[in-house]
């Protein structure tokens, strides 16, 4: 099984890539194959419906990388951190070339952090987008706050706080579970 997290920070090396490398390591420990799809490491352009955009080959190759991940996908994660009670938008964007062929009837995942205020403002309007491109977004999601990860020598956050490992652990499980047992398998 395939699955695919869309880190929706724009800072390179974020808390929210952190969280989502300590969940793939737990799918992994199921013999998922995860792939990290970090749009800081790999921007994307903005959406352009009319072609006036010059975009460089570094944009569309990323968009065509994040598009085939996306078909190829049989659960997402979406992570992103808190701007301004919301997500990114630079995951917005993401989420705008992508469709609703890409979620359907798929798991989804929703994972935040927060630096000021703990919020899980933003899991919920992805919640609503989820539902939107036809994804079923999962029961349990993880919003972490600044002080939940501790930083290695080399600056590299990683999740600190007990808690939310084990709601971790909760969570790739139930999306394990899902995409092992899907009762909507006929309708994707």
């Amino acid at each position: 099984m395939k699955g695919l997290i869309i880190v929706g920070s724009a800072k390179v090396g974020s808390h929210t890539t952190a969280l989502s490398q300590y969940l793939k390591g737990h799918f992994e420990e199921h013999d998922f194959d995860v792939e990290i799809f970090d749009l800081a490491e790999q921007p994307i352009h903005q959406l352009d419906v009319s072609g006036a955009s010059n975009l460089s080959e570094s944009y569309k190759n990323n968009l065509q990388t994040l598009k085939t991940k996306a078909r190829e996908a049989d659960f997402f994660v979406l992570g992103s951190p808190n701007y301004h009670g919301s997500y990114s938008g630079i995951l917005k964007n993401a989420l705008d070339h992508l469709t609703m062929d890409d979620f359907k009837m798929k798991p989804v995942g929703l994972i935040g952090n927060s630096g000021g205020i703990v919020s899980s403002e933003p899991l919920s309007h992805l919640r609503l987008i989820v539902r939107s491109l036809l994804g079923i977004a999962v029961p349990t999601q993880i919003a972490t706050h600044d002080t939940d990860f501790k930083k290695l020598d080399d600056g590299t956050y990683y999740l600190a706080n007990e808690e939310f490992q084990l709601r971790a652990r909760l969570f790739v499980d139930q999306i394990i579970s899902f995409v092992k047992n899907s009762p909507y398998e006929h309708l994707k």
